[in-house]
């Protein structure tokens, strides 16, 4: 069983002083990754990491994930291991399809099939696994040790794919909304991560030990009432029962000490242990940080 390692998702806005004093707090509080979003209406990713990294000392960097539908695959290995060299060592490349099709309609990219995006993503993975491993094509000594691959989905397909060529698999805990072009989420139950999790432990086979497991838990709330507070998340996601609420795999509710032992028996139940939370969830959580510190 791997220890934990706990990330923060921050949007990088607000300017250079605020970026900072962000990407420090979150070193500060306990956090080992600070994920960086690829989303048009922020700013760059790998320019958003760089300075992070200038204003921390040790903590990771990810990004949380590319839209690979954005990226040329051997330009993206070229600004990967720029970042990689500019941050001493220090990022993580995290892939996923992109799912919100107005992102790509504004950026004038064919938004394609569901097959076409995850074809997409595998010539990316495939590109930036060799040339990640050795850059020299690109003009890059080779790196001591090259930066970890995450690939990020919920469909058999992207699974299939990070059970093959992926360092780090994030369980993505949602689907797309039937006709949403805004990328609108909804929340899977606990069983459904169960069938998530079997899928992929059994696509990986021999490799499935190998491979972190990853989940963006979309909400955190302190609470001394855990059923009372479920009961009124229902008002938003009302295709949960209050029960369900409690178990599903991207919400943790409860007081410090609660939400430890959800993730403790998570763990246990799905292998996850790289679990990252919401900026707006990142002081409420660092209790939790500190209570799972080392386990």
């Amino acid at each position: 069983m791997r220890n934990f390692r706990f990330g923060v998702n921050l949007v990088p806005t607000g300017g250079r002083r605020q970026w900072s004093e962000s990407c420090r707090s979150a070193e500060r509080l306990g956090y080992q990754v600070i994920a960086v979003p690829d989303h048009l209406g922020v700013q760059s990713p790998f320019l958003a990491v760089v300075a992070a990294a200038a204003a921390t000392e040790r903590i990771r960097l990810t990004t949380f994930v590319l839209n690979s539908g954005f990226w040329n695959p051997v330009l993206l290995a070229r600004d990967l291991l720029t970042a990689h060299e500019l941050t001493d060592g220090r990022v993580e490349a995290g892939l996923g399809t992109g799912y919100v099709r107005a992102e790509f309609e504004t950026a004038g990219l064919d938004w394609g099939t569901a097959g076409s995006r995850v074809g997409r993503l595998s010539d990316a993975a495939a590109a930036l696994r060799g040339l990640l491993t050795d850059p020299r094509a690109l003009g890059f000594a080779r790196p001591t040790q090259a930066p970890p691959l995450l690939i990020g989905g919920n469909g058999d397909r992207v699974l299939r794919l990070a059970a093959r060529q992926a360092d780090i698999v994030s369980f993505a805990g949602a689907v797309l909304a039937p006709g949403s072009a805004r990328g609108t989420l909804q929340l899977i139950d606990a069983e459904a991560m169960d069938e998530r999790v079997s899928f992929f432990t059994a696509e990986a086979g021999p490799r499935a030990a190998a491979v972190e497991r990853n989940i963006m838990v979309q909400t955190v709330l302190i609470t001394e009432d855990r059923r009372a507070a479920a009961q009124a998340m229902r008002r938003r996601l009302p295709y949960l029962t209050a029960e369900q609420l409690l178990e599903v795999p991207t919400l943790l509710v409860g007081t410090p000490a609660e939400i430890a032992d959800t993730l403790l028996t998570r763990r246990e139940r799905y292998g996850i242990s790289y679990v990252c939370i919401q900026e707006r969830d990142m002081t409420a959580f660092a209790p939790v940080v500190e209570l799972l510190a080392g386990r």
